[in-house]
């Protein structure tokens, strides 16, 4: 696996957006997962939703073939890292978003999102966006 991916990217995922949808038919499935976090925050997206079920039912399709990444002691102590240098340099941001990018540093994985300049304060953290094209 070389990529996690973001809740923005799962979302224009789920939304149709063809730059997603052709760059991870390119890559293939088994080489992106997402953080059990993004799937808690694509849940609460769903179940606030008019049409839940439905949007439930999409969101199945997508982590079907995905792997997902749980939070880990080295997650844990990665994201422990990260919220201090980000607090000592007042840039702090969500823990969610914290524990997203410790998924993909402690995995050693690219972090696809297209809220780069969010992720960009935080060092060893590699980024692509998908979304651009």
């Amino acid at each position: 696996m070389k990529y996690l991916l973001d809740t923005d990217t799962c979302v224009f995922w789920l939304r149709g957006r063809d730059s997603i949808r052709e760059r991870l038919s390119i890559v293939g499935l088994q080489e992106a997962g997402v953080s059990v976090i993004t799937i808690a925050e694509l849940r609460y997206g769903a179940s606030s939703a008019v049409d839940r079920d439905r949007h439930h039912q999409s969101l199945d399709g997508l982590v079907s073939g995905l792997t997902i990444l749980g939070i880990s002691e080295e997650v844990a102590r990665v994201f422990g890292s990260i919220k201090a240098d980000l607090r000592s340099q007042g840039e702090l941001i969500e823990d969610f978003d914290i524990l997203i990018a410790s998924t993909a540093i402690a995995y050693r994985l690219t972090l696809v999102t297209n809220n780069t300049k969010h992720f960009e304060r935080i060092s060893n953290l590699s980024l692509e966006n998908w979304a651009l094209k």
